[in-house]
């Protein structure tokens, strides 16, 4: 239905009395086994176009949806090798598509916490757990070492029984991270601090820090851009705007200015109207 306008329907036309051309608006006569349609869409096209489509979700199934009509896809790698794989099997999916698979940009989710030092930026990641589940985080992070953990010992850092017993869990990436970070001699408190059980990686430093985590996974090729979960809404997205986007302006890594006035042409996304044609082709082998 986003199709049913071409490109050059919408005349705004006052003078002439004509709010569009009615001859370049066509119905669709959608005919699917669980949906239908005759159509057309009761309301013109942004500027962009058809809006852009992001993808989220993972699976055999979201990677083939997100290669064939996504041009934003948010992923959940927590290493850059893992980043790079992911990235990978999705261009692929594209270009099984028929689609040219840098028409495709995967977002790596990251979450930061800016501070002027580490320390507090770790400080402030603690204030901000209290407001969480702490117990129950402990305990999770206790089935991610193969230890069992209570809230007993929050304060306390791993015993030296404790660090000989601990494994990293084979089927969870953050496990490694984990216990890195416990064999440091953190308490368990400072070690969920540092994200080590978050969904995204989490950098708790200087906007130097997060700059830098940023750089290192772009030119490793791990990702596209970026999907920034900021720790705290109140002011974590000034800390980002205002002191990690000018690293990365000096670095040369982020654009003065946009390039154009609509996500679309800023993505580099292919121009369409309705369905893409190409998919319209059998899958390439």
């Amino acid at each position: 239905m986003w199709g049913s306008w071409e490109k050059d329907a919408w005349l705004l036309d006052v003078d002439a009395k004509r709010f569009a051309d009615m001859d370049k608006i066509q119905p669709v006569n959608l005919q699917g086994k669980h949906a239908a349609s005759r159509g057309p869409l009761p309301i013109p096209p942004s500027e962009q176009g058809q809006p852009v489509i992001f993808q989220a979700g993972g699976g055999s199934y979201g990677l083939e949806l997100a290669g064939r009509y996504a041009s934003g896809v948010y992923a959940n790698p927590y290493t850059i090798e893992d980043a790079r794989a992911q990235r990978q099997a999705l261009r692929d999916a594209a270009t099984r598509a028929g689609r040219d698979p840098d028409e495709v940009r995967m977002l790596a989710g990251f979450m930061p916490t800016i501070a002027p030092s580490r320390q507090a930026a770790l400080q402030r990641r603690r204030f901000l757990d209290e407001v969480v589940d702490l117990h129950q985080r402990v305990r999770y992070l206790g089935a991610m070492i193969g230890l069992p953990l209570g809230p007993d010992q929050l304060d306390e850092p791993l015993t030296a029984d404790q660090l000989a017993d601990a494994q990293p869990s084979p089927h969870d990436p953050r496990s490694a991270r984990a216990l890195e970070v416990a064999r440091e001699g953190w308490t368990l408190r400072d070690v969920l601090a540092h994200g080590v059980i978050d969904y995204h990686p989490v950098v708790a430093g200087t906007a130097t820090d997060v700059a830098d985590h940023m750089q290192q996974w772009f030119e490793a090729g791990a990702c596209d851009g970026f999907s920034i979960a900021v720790d705290s809404y109140h002011d974590g997205f000034d800390a980002f705007v205002d002191q990690v986007v000018p690293i990365l302006q000096q670095r040369g890594l982020f654009h003065d200015d946009y390039e154009g006035p609509t996500l679309r042409e800023n993505l580099a996304a292919h121009e369409q109207y309705g369905l893409d044609p190409r998919l319209t082709k059998p899958a390439r082998p």
